[in-house]
Parts: C-alpha cells; sequence; structure tokens
C-alpha cells in the first residue's frame, strides 16, 4: 500500500499549492445539481452521472432540479438561464461540439460545454480532474478511499479544454458493447445514443470503392471500368474486391452519383469515404499508368480522381469532405497533384515499427512514413490517420508497444492530425491486456498530453491492487527485451519477431504465477487471470517440441506448464475471447491446439548420415524439418520457432501453382517412402498428376535432391508455372552482406545482396539474367548457409529478402509452359548444406 500512497501522493500534490480560494468537497452535503428541463438529452444524463459519480467518490447524494433553490451551493450541469445568471455564469462562446469549461467557486460549480458533447465530457473531465477518478474498465470506476485522500480540498479555477483530435476511435470492442463506458471515456465514434451525446458525424475513411462502383452490378457488362494489370482486367478479388480504373470517365460519373446518393441519404454527414480496396492490384492501362510515372507514385491517378469526385460533391454538398486512404501504394503524395480543399487524406502506419515511435530516429522503418507524413502537411491541411495497435496475427500474444503509444500519439498531434482511428483488436472479445490498452489508448487520444506508459503503470496499480507488481515487472521484461532484440516488429510480427524465446515465455508465465499468488480476492484474481492468457499463448508458440511418434507430429509441453492447452482453452472461454487472430475464431484456434497436442498430423521422414527431412503429406507436402545432423541446425525458418507454428501457419518448404492449378486444391499427397527417397503424388481435378521425389545418397550424403514432374492429362492445352518457395532460417538480423551474403552463379560466383533490404535491392537484374544455375545465402557469423543449384534453362532464380527477419527464400519460379494432353513438366533442383562460401 506504501506504493498506491507515493502515487496518490503525485496526484493529489496540487492541493498543497493552491492559493486561498479553495472548496471543499467534503462540505457539499445539502447542494443542489442543476440542469434545464429543456436540456439535451446528453445534458441531462450528465446531471445523473455527476450525481451517481460524487455519490461513489464523496458518498454524499446530491438533488437534482431544473430550478437552484438558492443563489449558492449549486452545481449547474450544462448551459441554461439559471448557470447564466449565476455568480459563477461562464462563456460558452466559442466552444465547439466537445469543448468542455469547467468553473469552480466557493459557492457554485459550473460544468458546461459545446453541443451535444461538451458538458457531458465536462463531468467526466470533472471526475477526473478534482476527484481523481478514473474510468478503467465498463465494470470498474476507480475513486481513491477517504483515508488515501490527502485533502478534499480543490482549487477555485476557470479551467477550459478543447480535445485535439476531432475523432477519436480506440478500436476495441469493449467500447462497442458497452456504450456507457465508451462515452466515459470520451470516445465518440460508438455510443450512437442521445443520451451520450451521439457520434462524431465524421466517419471513418476506410476502402469502399467496392460499394461505389460494384463488380456484381458492373463487371459483366463494363470490365473495363476496373483495374488493368498484368494486360487483364481483374474481376476476381479479395480485399473487397478489384480496384477500379481511376481514370476511365464513366468510373469518375457513377461514383460521384453514387456518393452523392449516400449523402441525400445522410444529410448531416461531415465526410464521406471514397477510397481504394484492400489490395493493391492498381490499374495499370496507359492512361493510368502515365500519371503514375510521372507524378512518382500510384496515389497520382488515384488522388486526381478523388478530387474529381469532390468536386462533383461539392456542388451539391460543399460542407461535406471527401477522404481517401494514402495507404500501402497510395501512402506516397504525387509530385504536383494536390488534394483540393474539400479533400481528407488518410495515412496509414502499416508498414511501421510498432516497438519504438513512429518519430525514432533510430527505427529504420519509420523514416518513410515521417517523410510521407511531412510531405502531405505541406500541402493537404485536414489529415487523419490509421495507426496499427495489436498483432493482427496473434490477438493474445504479448504485444510490447505500450512506451510508444504515447509519443505516436503526440506525434501525430504535433503534425496535426485531426482524427485518429487507433485499431486494435476491435472483431473480437478479449485479447492480450485489453482492459488496459482499451485505457492507454483512450486516455492518451483525449489527452496527448499523457504519458502511455505511466498511464500503464496506473491501470495495473489500480486494476491489479496487490498483484500488480509482478504485472509491471513482467511488461517491463518484455520491452526491455524486445527493444534488446533487435527486431522491428509491424503489425503482424511472429513471436520472433517479438523477441519471444522459450526463456522469456517461461519468465512471463512465472511472472503471472506470482501475480496471481498475490491477488486480494477473487475478483482481483480474475482480472490477473484474465490478464494471463497472454502469457499462456507464448508457452504454447515457443515452448513447445514437436515429436514423431508412430507416423505423427505432436506437439508437447514441458512438465512445469502442466496441462497447459487446456488451462488456456478454459481461461480464453471464461474470459469470452471470441478471436485468436484477425481471420481466426478462438474455436478454431483450439482445435489445431488439440490436434497439435492430442491427435497430431500424418507426417513421414527421409533420412541419411547427413539430413534428417520431415514432410506433412496433407498440407501440401509441405517439408517442417530440414535439419542438418553435423551442426544440429533446422534450416527452415519457423515463423515462432518451435513445432506448433508448423500446424498454424503456411511457410517452411513446398512448392506453389502459380498458373494451371491451385496448389490446395487438393492439398493433399499420397507418400511413398523407400529407403533412401520419398515419392509425394496427387492427382489434380482435371486428372492432371503431380509428383514430387526427394531423394538422399550416402553417396553425395550433403545434398538432397529434388524432382518434380508434372503431367497434363485433361483434353484442352494448359498453361503451367510453378514455384518452389523453401523459407531459410539466416539466424542473423542484418543489411550488412558482408555478414549475410546472397550468391548467384553466372561464369563465376557474385555477390549480389549489397543494400538489399527486402524483396528487391539494387542489383536484382543480376538474378534474372544469371545462368549458372545455382545461388546461395551465407552466414559468416555463424558459419553456416544454402546451396541451391538448378536447370537454368527452366527454372529462374527469385529471391525473397528480409532484413527485418532472420528469412531467406532462394525461391525458384519455372517459366509458363503450355502442356497438351499426356505431355510433362519435369523440374530438378538440388539443396546442399554449407559451412563455407560457395566460392571457397
Amino acid at each position: 500500500m506504501r506504493a498506491l500512497a507515493g502515487i496518490f501522493a503525485v496526484l493529489f500534490s496540487y492541493a498543497a499549492s493552491v492559493g486561498a480560494e479553495t472548496l471543499d468537497l467534503s462540505q457539499m452535503g445539502g447542494w443542489t445539481i442543476v440542469v434545464a428541463d429543456d436540456a439535451l438529452a446528453s445534458e441531462q444524463y450528465a446531471a445523473q452521472e455527476f450525481q451517481s459519480l460524487f455519490k461513489q467518490a464523496a458518498d454524499i447524494e446530491l438533488p437534482i432540479a431544473a430550478q437552484p433553490p438558492a443563489d449558492a451551493r449549486n452545481v449547474f450541469i450544462g448551459p441554461s438561464e439559471a448557470m447564466s445568471r449565476s455568480s459563477a455564469a461562464v462563456s460558452l462562446d466559442g466552444l465547439g461540439e466537445e469543448d468542455l469549461r469547467l468553473r469552480v467557486t466557493a459557492d457554485n460549480i459550473v460544468i458546461a460545454g459545446g453541443r451535444p458533447r461538451g458538458t457531458l465530457y465536462g463531468v467526466y473531465e470533472f471526475m477526473e480532474r478534482y476527484l481523481d477518478g478514473r474510468f478503467l474498465t465498463f465494470d470498474h470506476t476507480y475513486f481513491p478511499a477517504a483515508k488515501w485522500r490527502i485533502s478534499w480540498l480543490i482549487p477555485c479555477e476557470e479551467y477550459t479544454y478543447k480535445p485535439p483530435f476531432a475523432f477519436r476511435w480506440p478500436y476495441y470492442k469493449e467500447n462497442y458493447d458497452h456504450h456507457d463506458f465508451a462515452a466515459r471515456q470520451r470516445v465518440n465514434t460508438t455510443p450512437s445514443e442521445d443520451q451520450y451525446g451521439g457520434i462524431s458525424n465524421q466517419s471513418l475513411i476506410s476502402h469502399t470503392l467496392y460499394h461505389f462502383l460494384p463488380v456484381e452490378k458492373y463487371g459483366a457488362e463494363h470490365p473495363e471500368y476496373f483495374a488493368l494489370v498484368d494486360g487483364e482486367r481483374k474481376l476476381k478479388m479479395g480485399g473487397g474486391g478489384p480496384e477500379v480504373c481511376v481514370t476511365n470517365p464513366d468510373v469518375i460519373e457513377i461514383v460521384a452519383e453514387n456518393v452523392i446518393h449516400d449523402l441525400d441519404a445522410n444529410p448531416n454527414q461531415k465526410n464521406i469515404s471514397v477510397s481504394q480496396n484492400d489490395n493493391d492490384d492498381y490499374c495499370r492501362c496507359e492512361k493510368c499508368e502515365e500519371i503514375t510515372q510521372r507524378e512518382g507514385t500510384p496515389m497520382g491517378p488515384h488522388l486526381a480522381f478523388v478530387n474529381a469526385v469532390a468536386e462533383r460533391v461539392e456542388k451539391k454538398y460543399p460542407g461535406v469532405k471527401i477522404g481517401t486512404l494514402a495507404y500501402w501504394y497510395t501512402r506516397k503524395p504525387p509530385k504536383t497533384i494536390q488534394p483540393r480543399a474539400n479533400v481528407q487524406i488518410q495515412l496509414c502506419s502499416i508498414e511501421c515499427c510498432t516497438l519504438y515511435p513512429i518519430d525514432d530516429p533510430g527505427s529504420k522503418k519509420n523514416r518513410e512514413f515521417c517523410q510521407d507524413m511531412d510531405d502531405w502537411s505541406k500541402i493537404c491541411s485536414d489529415i487523419w490517420v490509421w495507426n496499427y495497435n495489436t498483432n493482427f496475427s496473434f490477438y493474445d500474444l504479448p504485444f510490447p508497444n505500450l512506451r510508444a503509444i504515447g509519443p505516436n500519439v503526440k506525434y501525430f498531434l504535433k503534425n496535426n492530425v485531426k482524427g485518429l482511428f487507433m485499431q486494435a483488436n476491435g472483431n473480437g472479445n478479449s485479447g492480450e491486456l485489453c482492459d488496459l490498452r482499451n485505457y492507454v489508448l483512450s486516455r492518451c487520444i483525449w489527452n496527448p498530453a499523457l504519458d502511455s506508459w505511466a498511464l500503464a503503470e496506473e491501470f495495473c496499480r489500480l486494476h491489479y491492487r496487490g498483484a500488480a507488481q509482478p504485472i509491471l515487472d513482467y511488461l517491463t521484461m518484455l520491452h526491455d527485451n524486445a527493444e534488446a532484440s533487435g527486431y522491428e516488429p509491424n503489425c503482424f510480427p511472429r513471436p520472433v519477431e517479438l523477441g519471444l524465446r522459450p526463456e522469456i515465455s517461461e519468465k512471463a508465465y512465472d511472472y503471472f504465477q506470482k501475480a496471481l499468488t498475490l491477488a486480494d480476492n477473487e475478483s482481483i484474481r480474475a482480472r490477473v487471470e484474465k490478464a494471463s492468457i497472454c502469457a499462456y499463448r507464448a508457452v504454447l508458440e515457443t515452448c513447445g517440441q514437436t515429436v514423431l511418434e508412430e507416423g505423427k507430429i505432436k506437439v508437447t509441453y514441458p512438465e512445469k506448464f502442466g496441462n497447459v492447452i487446456e488451462r488456456y482453452k478454459e481461461l480464453c472461454q471464461r474470459h469470452n475471447m471470441t478471436m485468436a487472430a484477425e481471420t481466426m475464431p478462438a474455436e478454431e484456434y483450439f482445435k489445431t491446439l488439440d490436434k497439435a497436442a492430442k491427435e497430431g498430423v500424418e507426417a513421414v521422414r527421409l533420412e541419411n548420415s547427413q539430413w534428417r527431412l520431415t514432410f506433412v503429406p496433407g498440407r501440401n507436402g509441405r517439408m517442417v524439418e530440414m535439419i542438418y545432423k553435423p551442426a544440429q541446425r533446422n534450416l527452415l525458418f519457423d515463423v515462432g520457432r518451435v513445432g506448433l507454428a508448423r500446424f498454424t501457419h503456411e511457410g517452411t518448404c513446398q512448392e506453389l501453382g502459380l498458373k494451371g492449378y491451385d496448389h490446395n486444391q487438393p492439398s493433399e499427397f499420397t507418400a511413398q517412402a523407400e529407403e533412401n527417397s520419398l515419392t509425394l503424388s496427387k492427382t489434380l481435378p482435371d486428372g492432371s498428376t503431380l509428383v514430387r521425389r526427394m531423394a538422399l545418397s550416402e553417396e553425395a550424403p550433403s545434398k538432397i535432391s529434388c524432382e518434380t514432374t508434372l503431367t497434363h492429362n485433361s483434353d484442352e492445352p494448359k498453361v503451367y508455372q510453378i514455384k518452389m518457395r523453401p523459407e531459410f532460417d539466416t539466424d542473423v538480423l542484418s543489411d550488412d552482406c558482408k555478414v549475410l551474403s546472397a550468391y548467384i552463379k553466372n561464369d563465376d560466383w557474385i555477390l549480389f545482396n549489397e543494400g538489399w533490404k527486402n524483396a528487391n535491392g539494387p542489383q536484382s537484374d543480376l538474378l534474372k539474367n544469371a545462368k549458372g544455375g545455382a545461388y546461395a545465402f551465407f552466414n559468416h557469423a555463424k558459419g553456416y548457409g544454402v546451396l541451391e543449384t538448378y536447370d537454368a534453362e527452366k527454372l529462374s532464380p527469385s529471391l525473397l529478402w528480409n532484413t527485418g527477419r532472420p528469412h531467406a527464400n532462394l525461391e525458384l519460379i519455372s517459366g509458363e509452359v503450355e502442356l497438351k494432353k499426356g505431355e510433362s513438366l519435369t523440374l530438378p533442383y538440388q539443396f546442399e548444406y554449407l559451412d563455407k562460401p560457395p566460392f571457397e
């Protein structure tokens, strides 16, 4: 309790410096809450909230009346004639719809603000500012007990607050499910009822072109309305649907007409989104591509299109803004085209590192975003931001970004951002520390002066009480470890990118077990249990070991964690966790866990003195282990660095059908093992066959020989193209080609990855033109690598390189080959372990 006393001493220290004019809250018995009969529903509700919260804080219940019974001892809620006649009257001139003004005198209190939400928000601001209330969760509002209060005195002052962000959306489902709580957090995007002041009349800028130009309506008769990609009008696309041809004049007119139609149905709306769908197949037709090349970005033709729509909409709705995303391929602003005055730009930070603040000069990933922010700020006066605050691949895995949230919000404010969407796991209940995170996000975007790490500590102290310290120790350990790991995780990180290793996950587990022993009561214990789910998920993803028994791979866990799967499932179900990832329901993940630990997955192994290779025939025949025995090293990149990832994620080493067939239809191969080889075969839906043969030899024990044969058996000819995709673990994060090298064979070996940071580097043309039929990577620090050889007449190398992960795909892609019935395509290639660079 000493720690609590210390915190409260800081929280209440202002009382010691108050001047002579103060109000003693403990003497407010007999005061009256005054709200006019004709007050808005939100102002009437504000009076009720003041009554309820003041009773909770001070144990004094004040009556509510339409008129003050006397000139003094009143709490005026909202604008009214009575307030304007009082000695504490305030002017509300110039206040926006959410701005608030508080005035405290020795005789009266006024809480009022702009309409419709200013007065209600003023009540909550009063409770936080003067009574030290904290709206922690929908079912936990905190006020300090009387024994912890240093003083009931509050200063007599006038205080005005204007929220800097007009649009505030911390994307947690708690704010959907509990509108009263969302209002208390001053979230203006979810509580639509009049008593909460309704929601902002500006809406989120999001993907909408699928709505304004639906492919179902226009695609068949007008394919030219849609994006031309690789010479085709692509009408079947994910992410909402195909992108549109933004230079087509008919598209401009149709979209503008449909936008106006939507505004006719919602005349109070102050903005509307006209933005790309969620894929990157933008139009490459001659007109679109000419503008893209001239402007240096696909945002060029897209912004010209948005401007054209905005010009047409403005004629009928001059006060409405047209919003569009600066997202993915449109994030970079054009060289010359500028947004019209009635256009909003919403930048999306999806490529950014989440561990460090966006403006941290040491974060390589974030520099380009900051440059784009600077460039947009020069040409647009209405900028919004879509920021990412969760791990979409693992909703409940530890996610160390609490230190970055506050600095990010401050950075957005400094750059004059007007609307802020803080996306989290809002499509599911629960998730990693969702209560804490919703509190931190909501508080920061209401008041960017607050520090996110301090808010996290405040939440833990108040919500977990006696169990808080181990949880705070866990958070410190998690963030310190992630910052020391060298990774820069985005919003789709794998466990390894978060610095999670078995020993770190075990520490997390231990911290929460200690916290459970310190819980003050069953209610606190339940809160700690909910918070501990993230530690269990970390154990599941990083502490498992795979075993092959009776032809099946299974995952086992150390005895220390008990029946960790059942305990994890129990906690998730008790605390209503509905989604394990953005697109994976929790129940589906539970089935994966059960299968991994109980049933296992059918597997087959190929082994000699140097190699142990394990394949899963039912998962497109992918290889999940490529273990080089002398070094005891699995060369394949395991996204979690443990066996469970092999059950839950694509990857490792497999072959993909790019043209002619879908490698997942069917996904199952039939396996036939012989002494030194393994044959995987399957029949495609049209009767064609695919046969893969892997062989090991004691004569050349360091080599793995692979050969794939596709035989076309349908009557009509078909064009095929196949990709071989091995995902190798480079075991180092480096963009220094002297540390981690990539080589290609032409006449001689050539080092080609100098300056590479991702899939395309400055010498990528060397891959296209090389004729030597071999390439490799080599880790000089660890002294190992992989050599890949292939038929250069049939296969071409395509390196997927990511210096932000210990990851290199030495991919091989066949040419496009047309086969007639009975004809075959055979593709040979080999792998070899390297203990020195390939040219030595």
